[in-house]
């Protein structure tokens, strides 16, 4: 830029440019402020302000007001006000005054001209500096820290970090209030949930926006229980769609211990965020307890194995038979896998969560589909005559709209008639899914294929489902069974509620199979009340293939003890 012509204070121009150039890299008015003297004596200027005006926008979500007076000395005269243009309607203003009775000449004048440019220019470089780092530690969209931000100042507070507990947030259900509201309100709601975090936080205190839905704070100790009282339920209103919002979360709480880092703080309360969110519990709020991590580690470990173990084919079907108690033979068989991996035996409730959880139980489950037909197709190529083996289905598969039309395409591809397979899903398949489970049991009939609900009466749901879904059968959960023996004296109430439920089932045309069944009382119990088939340990335990088969060549009579 040109110095203005006709003036001759360059030396304190200069001198001025050179040290304000500084400020724009220490992002500090002060500088500035000490900067102008020289220039400002020169002038016989009074006064000298600016003002920063930068409503909400794209590069400052929260906006940003700033103003500052750089000069001041004796009563001013007249002001002359100079506005810039900042982009996004944003506008800096200088505003110089003579000292009062001092009249500028033209070349006071083009250096006050002078003056403000350059002071627009620094303004200039300085926000963009500020929004640079912001950047880098603060959350674009709600001005609370970002994950970089918080680990940042979690590192600042050196041993006093042991005076907070760490929280970490999630807000429930805010995909679906996002999606009805669009997502600029959705934001908005962000926005005014964290300022209501904010206004709850007693000094010294923080919080971190990591991304999406997530909250993440550093709350005294000592503030710890009121503020997750507060957590429970917030209350916050958005103009855009004139409503109020009552939000709630999921909390998972680190009581940091001398020695640890916001790191750690970070990793723990996200663990036990995760254990809230995944547990199935109707409790918001759980603090860390070291046997999270183990269970996450572990399910880390499986789900980097299963795909490896897939291909591998290092998971087996066994067989646990099906009696009929008519007459006491074999007439079915349910199929259950187990995971054989470097020589031993992996417990299905170490694996079958972790990958229900994932969505790579399906994958499994249609692994098994293969296999079973493929023995059957087996035993049918060699003149063993089989029974119907039921195959157990997630309920994860009812996102899937074809499931249905690969299940017939498997069985067509190793030509098995349907009625030799039974499709198994549990009971909360139906209550999560209503129409999909329609959709799906109609196509099952449809096809021939027999379709039942597994662990009956264990939901809140039993009897909607019996009324809204037309299974062909139910299997009854081992839990009503497990107290019909000699030596509990109330096991006449468990009769009553067992026979109750057969009676129903039997008006219904539903085929009952009773698993669990242990002792023989219990066998002649269910004999009594008419259920069709069972299934236990009293008459055989899973077995694999080849025990199996044996059970199919030879005598498929069973004597009980």
């Amino acid at each position: 830029m040109n110095q203005p012509d006709g003036f001759h204070i360059s030396r304190e121009i200069m001198d001025f440019m050179h040290k304000a150039s500084k400020a724009a890299n220490e992002n500090s008015w002060q500088i500035i402020s000490n900067a102008v003297v020289g220039l400002a004596e020169k002038l016989h200027a009074a006064c000298i302000r600016i003002c920063l005006d930068v409503p909400d926008g794209t590069f400052v979500p929260m906006g940003q007001h700033t103003e500052e007076t750089l000069y001041l000395a004796g009563e001013a005269g007249a002001e002359t006000c100079v506005d810039y243009d900042m982009g996004e309607n944003g506008v800096f203003s200088v505003q110089v005054a003579p000292v009062k009775g001092h009249c500028w000449t033209e070349a006071e004048q083009d250096a006050v001209q002078y003056l403000s440019e350059n002071l627009f220019l620094l303004c200039s470089r300085m926000l963009m500096r500020k929004m640079l780092e912001n950047a880098a530690s603060l959350d674009y969209l709600t001005g609370a820290f970002n994950k970089q931000g918080m680990i940042r100042h979690g590192t600042s507070l050196g041993g006093a970090l042991a005076d907070y507990v760490g929280i970490y947030l999630n807000l429930k259900n805010f995909k679906y209030i996002n999606s009805t509201i669009g997502q600029k309100s959705g934001d908005e709601l962000l926005v005014a949930y964290c300022e209501a975090l904010r206004k709850q936080l007693l000094p010294g205190e923080t919080i971190c926006r990591p991304g999406s839905d997530n909250y993440f704070l550093l709350i005294r100790k000592e503030h710890a229980e009121a503020y997750l009282k507060f957590l429970r339920e917030v209350t916050v209103s958005i103009r855009s769609v004139s409503r109020t919002f009552t939000l709630y979360a999921n909390a998972g709480i680190y009581d940091i211990q001398p020695g640890d880092d916001i790191g750690t703080a970070l990793n723990a309360a996200g663990i036990a965020l995760q254990t809230v969110r995944t547990s199935g519990q109707a409790e918001e709020q759980l603090w860390y307890d070291p046997s999270m991590k183990e269970q996450v580690l572990h399910e880390k470990e499986i789900s980097q194995m299963f795909p490896v173990a897939l291909k591998n084919g290092e998971f087996v079907v066994y067989y646990q038979p099906k009696v009929s108690l008519s007459d006491q033979t074999l007439c079915g068989s349910e199929a259950l896998v187990r995971w054989l991996h470097d020589g031993s035996i992996v417990p299905p409730m170490d694996f079958i969560p972790v990958l229900e959880k994932e969505g790579t139980v399906c994958q499994l489950d249609f692994y098994v589909l293969e296999r079973v037909c493929q023995d059957l197709r087996h035993w049918l190529d060699n003149g063993i005559v089989p029974v119907r083996v039921s195959v157990n289905f997630s309920q994860q598969h009812l996102h899937n709209e074809t499931l249905a039309e690969m299940i017939v395409a498997v069985l067509e591809k190793y030509n098995i008639d349907s009625n030799l397979i039974e499709v198994e899903l549990t009971e909360m398949s139906g209550t999560r899914n209503h129409d999909a489970m329609l959709a799906f049991l109609e196509k099952m009939h449809a096809c021939g294929i027999c379709t039942s609900i597994d662990d009956f009466g264990t939901g809140y749901s039993s009897l909607n489902m019996l009324r809204e879904f037309h299974m062909d059968i139910i299997k009854l959960d081992k839990s009503f069974l497990d107290r019909i023996t000699t030596e509990n004296a109330d096991y006449r109430t468990d009769e009553i509620v067992i026979e109750n439920i057969f009676r129903m089932a039997q008006a219904l045309n539903l085929e009952i199979v009773s698993e669990g069944v242990e002792t023989a009382r219990q066998a002649e119990f269910l004999r009594r009340i008419h259920c069709d088939m069972a299934q236990g340990f009293l008459f055989d335990k899973p077995l694999p293939h080849d025990e199996y088969e044996q059970r199919l060549r030879g005598n498929r009579h069973y004597e009980l003890p």
